[in-house]
């Protein structure tokens, strides 16, 4: 389950299922309010939330020294903080 993902190599079975599976509910918070017009105001709550994840990611491959996935899980966070911006901004 583990195998190409480093930043969960040693967690829990159970935790690495909760990771994935918020992840997944953020990415549908993110992009289902605002495409079904279904309390849109979802959508930036849910993209920094998501961000939050990212911030608690690099953290974690920051201390394994995994230069290229810190890399990665900021640009998501940076992503993460345009939509949540955009999205408030038409508000």
């Amino acid at each position: 389950m583990t195998k190409g993902q480093t930043g969960v190599a040693a967690l829990s079975v159970p935790l690495i299922r909760f990771i994935a599976i918020t992840e997944l509910l953020g990415v549908l918070g993110i992009l289902l309010p605002w495409w079904l017009d279904i309390l849109p105001s979802l959508t930036p709550v849910a993209a920094i939330c998501f961000g939050i994840i990212m911030v608690l990611a690099a953290r974690v491959h920051y201390k394994r020294k995994e230069p290229k996935n810190v890399f990665n899980n900021i640009i998501l966070l940076l992503i993460s903080l345009f939509v949540a911006y955009g999205r408030m901004a038409r508000f």
